[in-house]
C-alpha cells in the first residue's frame, strides 16, 4: 500500500533543498577563495583567512604581528590574541562578516580603538579599555558586519 505525502511536507521539500544548495554553493566558493587568499600562519606578521560556513580559530604566536584580516560568510571565528606581548605600533584587524560572528581576546590593560559599520552589533566586557586615540591602540579593530558581530573579551 503506497503513502502519500502530506501536503505540509510538499510544501517545505523545496525550501529545505534550497537552504542546502545555498549552504554548499557558499562552502564550495569560500574555500575555492580561501585557497587564493589565505595567507601567513600563526607565526607569521601577517595573517588572512577566509572562511564560509564552519569556524576558524587564529591563535598568533608572533611578537611581531601587525595585521590580521579575517573574511566570514556565514560562519563564526575566534582570534586569540591573549598571549601576545604588547607590539609597538598595535595591531590592526580587519573583520567583514556576512551573517557570521567572531571573538577577539586581548591581553589585560590592552587599549582597544573600534570602527564599527554595518547591520548587526559590536560589543565588549567590563574590562576592556576602550581608547579614542587610533594611532596609540595596542589593537585596532575595523569591522565591516552585515547580520553579524563581533565581540571583544579581555582575559583577568
Amino acid at each position: 500500500m503506497a503513502r502519500s505525502v502530506p501536503p505540509a511536507v510538499r510544501t517545505v521539500l523545496p525550501w529545505i533543498a534550497v537552504w542546502a544548495s545555498v549552504q554548499a554553493v557558499v562552502a564550495v566558493t569560500a574555500r575555492l577563495v580561501a585557497r587564493r587568499k589565505n595567507e601567513g600562519d600563526e607565526s607569521s606578521t601577517a595573517i588572512r583567512r577566509v572562511q564560509g560556513v564552519g569556524g576558524v580559530e587564529l591563535h598568533p604566536t608572533n611578537p611581531k604581528l601587525t595585521r590580521v584580516r579575517v573574511d566570514l560568510v556565514m560562519a563564526g571565528g575566534v582570534l586569540d590574541l591573549s598571549r601576545l606581548p604588547r607590539v609597538p605600533g598595535g595591531i590592526d584587524v580587519t573583520i567583514r562578516a556576512f551573517m557570521g560572528g567572531m571573538a577577539v581576546q586581548v591581553p589585560p590593560g590592552w587599549r582597544v580603538w573600534w570602527q564599527f559599520r554595518g547591520m548587526g552589533g559590536m560589543g565588549a566586557d567590563g574590562p576592556v579599555v576602550r581608547t579614542k586615540d587610533e594611532a596609540g591602540a595596542d589593537l585596532r579593530l575595523h569591522v565591516v558586519a552585515v547580520m553579524g558581530g563581533v565581540g571583544i573579551e579581555s582575559g583577568s
